[in-house]
């Protein structure tokens, strides 16, 4: 009997070769139309010419993006390294500007793909859930399914993971001066990219044989950032107008806040630790009936 509706079970997501423990994929293309309009006859009624449609028309490449959800674990970064970021989710400083190929979502195949945007979240007793999101240049291809051939179930936990912030170099602790403990953290890195073409390359008639019609030269990086952000008991005290923890009485030579996230598995096996290093962006406190005081800690980072 046939399946014409492919089961979550029976499909598997595949980024550079590799497969992920998605919990969700959204994954779309679309071509960028304009309409062709052209002056027809005459009209005496108007004393004038009508419009009349003629075709759409093509005025960008065939883009497209896809949006995981997905779950980490060892497998998820570079193997032989522990804390070295793959290839599929190395934004950084000097990254490869070169596509991302071979990637499968269920029933199609693609490449020419690019990460825009990369985070997780980690919080007490819950598996750490990471979201991904790419570009993608040119067309799909239909493949058949397959089920994923993840074998290792040891996810990054909160209950293992855990979060340091220094502020300006110093320890939380010592800026407080007194116990900072940390009860969620959010991570998020982004890229922005620019696409180019070469002059008359893909005006060649020979790019109308295939499905993926006109494709970039090349997309570069133009500017990458990244922002962290915790949730704790306390906030940091003498936070001056640069952003900066201020412990003396001057607000120059002092050193940048961080944020710092380990994740470790539930088995409790080191996954890989994340940082981001900057100015403090904003920080809040707040207090109800029946509740314990929350603090707020945003730090942002230019890294290109």
């Amino acid at each position: 009997m046939s399946k014409p509706f492919l089961r979550f079970e029976d499909g598997k997501v595949t980024i550079g070769s590799r497969d992920l423990m998605v919990k969700s994929a959204n994954l779309s293309i679309a071509p960028k139309l304009q309409t062709e309009r052209v002056y027809g006859d005459y009209d005496p009624s108007i004393a004038g010419a009508r419009t009349e449609f003629v075709n759409f028309l093509p005025i960008a490449s065939l883009a497209g993006s896809l949006d995981i959800e997905f779950l980490i674990n060892a497998e998820t970064f570079s193997s032989g390294n522990t804390n070295s970021i793959s290839r599929l989710f190395e934004i950084a400083e000097g990254m490869s500007e070169g596509p991302i190929n071979e990637n499968l979502v269920g029933r199609y195949s693609f490449n020419n793909m690019y990460l825009r945007s990369f985070g997780f979240n980690v919080s007490p007793f819950n598996v750490v859930r990471a979201k991904a999101s790419y570009d993608i240049y040119g067309s799909l291809s239909k493949s058949i399914p397959f089920r994923s051939s993840q074998t290792s179930k040891n996810f990054a936990h909160g209950l293992k993971s855990f979060g340091e912030m220094k502020a300006s170099n110093v320890l939380s602790q010592s800026a407080v001066q007194g116990q900072f403990e940390i009860t969620n953290l959010d991570y998020t890195i982004l890229v922005e990219r620019k696409i180019h073409h070469h002059i008359r390359d893909n005006e060649h008639t020979s790019i109308n044989t295939k499905a993926d019609g006109a494709l970039p030269f090349r997309v570069s990086v133009e500017s990458i950032e990244s922002e962290m952000s915790i949730s704790s008991n306390e906030i940091i005290p003498s936070l001056n107008n640069r952003g900066d923890y201020q412990s003396s009485s001057s607000p120059y030579g002092i050193e940048d806040s961080s944020i710092s996230a380990y994740l470790y598995s539930i088995e409790g096996s080191q996954v890989a630790r994340f940082s981001c290093k900057g100015k403090i962006q904003s920080q809040s406190t707040s207090i109800s009936e029946g509740s314990l005081s929350k603090g707020s800690i945003t730090i942002r980072e230019i890294i290109k």
